[in-house]
C-alpha cells in the first residue's frame, strides 16, 4: 500500500486528523484526572521548564514574524508556552494513568464514547478552523 495515496484521499485525511485529535483530547482529560488524583504531575520540574522555554521561544518569534510588536510577542510567546506545558503535561499524564489501570476504572465504553465524542468535536473544530482561515486569506 502506498501512503501518497492515501494521503491523497480526503476522507482518509479527515479520519487520520479527527482520531489523532481525540485521542490527544482524551489523553489530556485523563491526565488531568491522574494529576488531580495524585497531585503531581508526571513529567520531571526540569523538563517542564525546558518545554516552557522551547515553546516560548518558538511562539515569540511566531508572533514576532507576524507582526506583533516586541511586548505583544512576548505575551503571546508566554501564553502559547503555558498552554502547550500544560497540555502535553496533561497528555504524558494521562499515558500513565491509562497504562496504570486507568481505562479500566473508567470503563471501555465511556472511553470509546469519549473518543466518537472527541472524534466529532475535532472535525467541527478543523472546518471551522479552515473555513475561518479560508475567509482571512481569500
Amino acid at each position: 500500500m502506498n501512503i501518497e495515496i492515501l494521503s491523497d484521499n480526503p476522507f482518509v485525511q479527515a479520519l487520520a486528523i479527527s482520531l489523532s485529535m481525540a485521542v490527544f483530547m482524551i489523553g489530556v482529560a485523563l491526565g488531568i484526572i491522574n494529576i488531580v488524583k495524585t497531585g503531581t504531575p508526571p513529567v520531571p520540574f526540569a523538563l517542564l521548564l525546558l518545554i516552557f522555554a522551547i515553546v516560548f521561544i518558538a511562539g515569540s518569534v511566531f508572533f514576532e514574524e507576524r507582526g506583533a510588536d516586541h511586548v505583544g510577542s512576548l505575551i503571546g510567546g508566554c501564553i502559547a508556552a503555558f498552554t502547550a506545558t500544560f497540555a502535553l503535561m496533561s497528555f504524558f499524564s494521562g499515558i500513565v494513568y491509562a497504562l496504570n489501570g486507568g481505562i479500566t476504572t473508567l470503563g471501555w465504553e465511556n472511553i470509546i464514547s469519549a473518543l466518537a465524542i472527541c472524534m466529532v468535536a475535532s472535525m467541527v473544530m478543523i472546518r471551522i478552523l479552515s473555513h475561518k482561515l479560508q475567509n482571512q486569506f481569500a
